[in-house]
C-alpha cells in the first residue's frame, strides 16, 4: 500500500508543477508551524538575523484550520468540520492559497496523524482509518480503509501513534485498574497484539522504534521497544528521579529521542543509543539548558523547540548538533520570533482524544503542541 500511495503523491506533485525534489525535505524544511489565526507556515531553513526572521513560506490562511500532521515530506490539515486536506502546492500568493486537495469530508473525523507519508484519521467513536490513495471527487471521498473499530468511550486517554516509516502504528487505551495498555497494528482490521502494560505516560515514535515512560515510586523509567517481530519486549534507557515538579518533560522522537529531565533543572537531553546497565544510564548527552521550553518536535535528523519564557515572548529554535559544554549550550539557531505561533510539527505525534477531569471529551493538543511540565 505504501508504494501505491507514494506513486500517486508523485503524480499529484508533478501535476501541480512542483519539483520532485520538494518531496525530500532539506535541513529544517520539514518543519511547519501554525498561527493562532489558522495560517500554516513552512520553514525554509533561513535563521533569524538581527530580530528579522524571513525564513517562512505561507501555505494556508484558513481560519477553519484545526490541526496539521506531517511526515515523509507530506503535509495534511484538518478543518474544524472534520474535512481533511493534503498540501500539493503552490504556496500562498496575494492572499490566495490554492495548494490543497481534499481527501475526506467526514464530520466524524476528529484527529489526523501521519506514518511515513501516509495519513490516518481517527473518528469520534475511536475507530482508525488509513488513506488508500483515492482523493475526493464530486463530494464523494472513498479513499479510507478501516484499521481499528470503535472502542468504549470511558477509557481515557485514547489515541494513536504512527511510525515514521509507516510500518509502526500503535494504539493506546487505559484501564482504571491496571494502568495503560499498548497495542500494535498487525496488518488486518482489529488485529492489534498487546505489547505493553503498566503506566506509560508520554509515548513517542521514532523512525523505526517506539518509546514510553513508566512511573514507579519516586522514579520515572524511559524505555525503548525492542520487539521484532511483534513481542512484549522493552529495554530501559533512562531512569529519572521524581521531583516536586513531576517527571521528565517533553519526549520527542523522529530521527532521535529528546527528553527534559527534572533532576537537571529540565535541561534537554538527546539519547545516543546506549541502554542502561544496571543503575547506570550513560546513553545521554545534554544539548540545551533552557528551562522554558513549551513544545518540542523532532524531525528526521534534528529537533525543534518552542520557547516561552515568563515574559511571554514566543520563539522557535533548531538544534544544529553541537552539545552543551558544562552550562554553555551553543547548539541552537533561532528560526522565528512570532507572537502568533501556536504549534510546531516536524514528524509523527500522538493523535486522538482523552476524557477531561470535568467529564467532557477533549482532543489531544492540536498540531503536536505538547505542554511542558516545567513551570
Amino acid at each position: 500500500m505504501t508504494t501505491r500511495i507514494l506513486q500517486w503523491q508523485r503524480v499529484a506533485l508533478l501535476a501541480s508543477g512542483i519539483a520532485t525534489s520538494m518531496a525530500s525535505m532539506a535541513w529544517s524544511q520539514e518543519l511547519y508551524q501554525t498561527h493562532t489565526d489558522g495560517s500554516i507556515w513552512q520553514s525554509t531553513g533561513i535563521p533569524c538575523s538581527r530580530g528579522s526572521c524571513p525564513g517562512w513560506i505561507e501555505l494556508d490562511n484558513n481560519p477553519h484550520m484545526y490541526m496539521i500532521a506531517a511526515g515523509g515530506g507530506a503535509l495534511y490539515e484538518m478543518h474544524i468540520d472534520g474535512s481533511i486536506w493534503w498540501y500539493v502546492g503552490p504556496a500562498c500568493s496575494g492572499g490566495s492559497c490554492p495548494g490543497w486537495v481534499e481527501l475526506d469530508n467526514n464530520k466524524n473525523a476528529i484527529a489526523i496523524g501521519v506514518g511515513g507519508s501516509t495519513p490516518y484519521e481517527m473518528h469520534i467513536d475511536g475507530s482508525l482509518w488509513e488513506f488508500n490513495g483515492n482523493i475526493c471527487t464530486g463530494g464523494s471521498c472513498p479513499g479510507w480503509t478501516e484499521l481499528a473499530g470503535s472502542e468504549p468511550m470511558q477509557l481515557p486517554p485514547f489515541g494513536y501513534f504512527a511510525g515514521a516509516t509507516g510500518s509502526l502504528v500503535v494504539y493506546e487505551t487505559t484501564s482504571t485498574k491496571n494502568g495503560a495498555y499498548l497495542f500494535m497494528f498487525d496488518a488486518a482490521l482489529d488485529i492489534w497484539p498487546q505489547i505493553d502494560v503498566g503506566y506509560p505516560l508520554p509515548t513517542a515514535v521514532g523512525i523505526n522504534t517506539l518509546y514510553d515512560m513508566q512511573e514507579y515510586p519516586n522514579v520515572y523509567s524511559i524505555r525503548q521497544y525492542t520487539g521484532s517481530p511483534i513481542t512484549y519486549n522493552w529495554q530501559t534507557i533512562l531512569e529519572s528521579k521524581y521531583s516536586s515538579d513531576g517527571g521528565p518533560g517533553i519526549m520527542a522522537a523522529g530521527g532521535g529521542l529528546y527528553v527534559q529531565r527534572p533532576e537537571t533543572d529540565y535541561a534537554t537531553w538527546q539519547y545516543t543509543g546506549t541502554p542502561c546497565d544496571g543503575s547506570k544510564c550513560p546513553g545521554w548527552v545534554k544539548i540545551d539548558n533552557h528551562r522554558f521550553v513549551s513544545s518540542m518536535a523532532a524531525g528526521s535528523d534534528t529537533v525543534y523547540q518552542i520557547r516561552n519564557p515568563s515574559n511571554g515572548e514566543l520563539s522557535i529554535w533548531q538544534y544544529n548538533g553541537t552539545p552543551c559544554t558544562g552550562n554553555v549550550c551553543p547548539g541552537w539557531v533561532q528560526l522565528d520570533n512570532n507572537p502568533n505561533t501556536q504549534s510546531i510539527v516536524a514528524g509523527p505525534v500522538l493523535f486522538g482524544y482523552y476524557n477531561s477531569a470535568a467529564g467532557g471529551r477533549a482532543i489531544l493538543p492540536a498540531a503536536g503542541l505538547q505542554p511542558a511540565l516545567a513551570p
